[in-house]
C-alpha cells in the first residue's frame, strides 16, 4: 500500500530527472541571448568610444575617489594605463570580444573575458553604470556556464566539420573542436541548471521591480510614468513622449500595464497560451522604455534573456522562415560585388 501511495512521486522524480539529464533544454534561447546580449554590450562599447578617456580612461581621474570604494577590489585596475594608446586598445580588444560572442567564436573563453573586461572598466567609474550593465554581465555568467553555442554560431560549425571528418578524437582534441568532454547526462545537467538559474534570475527581478513599483502611490494612481517621460533628457522621440504624456487614459494604461506584467510574468509561463501572452507583452514594455526613455541597451540585455522563454518550436519557424530569404539577400549582394576579371593574355 505504501509503495502504490509513493508510486505518483517516483513519477515525478523520474520526469524530473530525465527532464534534467536526457538532453539539453533551451538552445535555442540560450543562443539567442548569446547574440543579443553581445550586441547590447557592443551597443554600449560603440555609444561611448568618443567619450572612452573621460568615463574610464586616462581623464577619469575626477572618479578616483568612488573606484577605490568599489566592492570589486582592484579589478578595476586592469584599465589604470595613462596612456591614451594602451587604453584605446585595451577596449578595441573588449569590442573584438563582444563581436566573438556574437558570431560564437570560442563562445564560453570569449564571454568569460568579456565579462571580466566589462565588469573592470564599469568599475572604474560606476557613476557612470546602469541595470542595463549589471544584467548582462549576471546573465552572460550563466550563458558561460551553459551551452550557448549550440546554434548560429562559428562554433557549432567547426563541431559539424569536425564530426564530418570522422575517425576517433581524443579528449583534447574534442575539446578543441568544441565537443562535449563530459559525459552527456553530465553536460545537460550543467546546462540545464545554468539556464533554470539565469530564468530565476530574471524572475527575481521582475518581481522585485514590481513589488516596488506596488507600493508608491504614484503608481497605484497610474501616473508614475508622466514624471519620467516629461524630462527632456528622455524624450528621444518628443512627439511620441507627448502623446503619451497628454492622454490620462493611455498614460494610466501604459502605467498599470508595466506593473502586471513584471507581477506576473513567472505564473504566465506554466501554461503555453498564458506564455505566449507574457513574453511578447514583456518585450513590447522594453521596446518602449527603449523608445520613450532613451535606454536601449538595458531594454536589450533584457530582451536577451526574455528570449529563454521563447519555446523552441517558435524558433525553429523563425529559423525555418528567416533563413531562406536571409540565403537570398546574401546572394543579392554578393552579386553587386564588383569581380576581378582576368587580363587578357598578350602575346608577342
Amino acid at each position: 500500500m505504501i509503495a502504490a501511495a509513493l508510486r505518483p512521486l517516483r513519477d515525478v522524480q523520474e520526469r524530473l530527472e530525465g527532464w534534467f539529464l536526457d538532453a539539453k533544454r533551451g538552445t535555442y534561447g540560450a543562443s539567442f541571448s548569446r547574440i543579443v546580449a553581445g550586441l547590447a554590450v557592443l551597443g554600449i562599447l560603440v555609444t561611448n568610444l568618443g567619450t572612452r578617456y573621460a568615463l574610464w580612461g586616462p581623464g577619469s581621474a575626477w572618479a578616483a575617489p568612488i573606484r577605490e570604494r568599489s566592492v570589486w577590489g582592484g579589478l578595476h585596475e586592469l584599465w589604470s594605463t595613462s596612456s591614451p594608446l594602451l587604453f584605446t586598445l585595451q577596449y578595441l580588444v573588449l569590442m573584438a570580444l563582444a563581436v566573438c560572442v556574437i558570431i560564437g567564436w570560442r563562445t564560453r573563453a570569449a564571454i568569460v573575458l568579456l565579462v571580466i573586461g566589462m565588469t573592470a572598466l564599469v568599475e572604474r567609474n560606476p557613476m557612470v553604470g546602469d541595470q542595463g550593465d549589471n544584467i548582462a554581465r549576471i546573465g552572460l555568467i550563466w550563458l558561460a556556464v551553459a551551452t550557448a553555442s549550440e546554434h548560429w554560431s562559428l562554433d557549432a560549425r567547426r563541431r559539424r566539420r569536425a564530426l564530418a571528418r570522422g575517425g576517433t578524437l581524443t579528449r583534447a582534441q574534442r575539446w578543441w573542436a568544441g565537443l562535449p568532454v563530459l559525459p552527456a547526462w553530465a553536460g545537460a545537467a550543467v546546462h540545464n541548471l545554468a539556464l533554470m538559474a539565469l530564468a530565476l534570475q530574471v524572475f527575481v527581478l521582475y518581481l522585485a521591480s514590481a513589488l516596488y513599483k506596488i507600493q508608491g502611490d504614484l503608481w497605484q494612481n497610474g501616473t508614475a510614468l508622466y514624471y519620467p517621460l516629461s524630462l527632456h533628457e528622455y524624450a528621444v522621440l518628443p512627439w511620441a513622449n507627448d502623446l503619451l504624456t497628454s492622454n490620462g487614459l493611455i498614460l494610466t494604461a501604459a502605467t498599470y500595464f508595466a506593473v502586471f506584467v513584471q507581477l506576473f510574468f513567472a505564473p504566465s509561463l506554466l501554461h503555453p497560451y498564458t506564455r505566449r501572452i507574457a513574453v511578447p507583452a514583456v518585450i513590447a514594455m522594453h521596446v518602449g522604455i527603449a523608445v520613450l526613455m532613451g535606454l536601449p541597451w538595458f531594454s536589450l540585455s533584457m530582451i536577451a534573456f526574455d528570449g529563454i522563454f521563447v519555446s523552441t518550436l517558435t524558433y525553429r519557424r523563425l529559423e525555418a522562415w528567416a533563413g531562406p530569404r536571409l540565403r537570398r539577400l546574401g546572394d543579392r549582394v554578393a552579386a553587386q560585388l564588383p569581380r576581378s576579371r582576368p587580363e587578357p593574355v598578350t602575346t608577342s
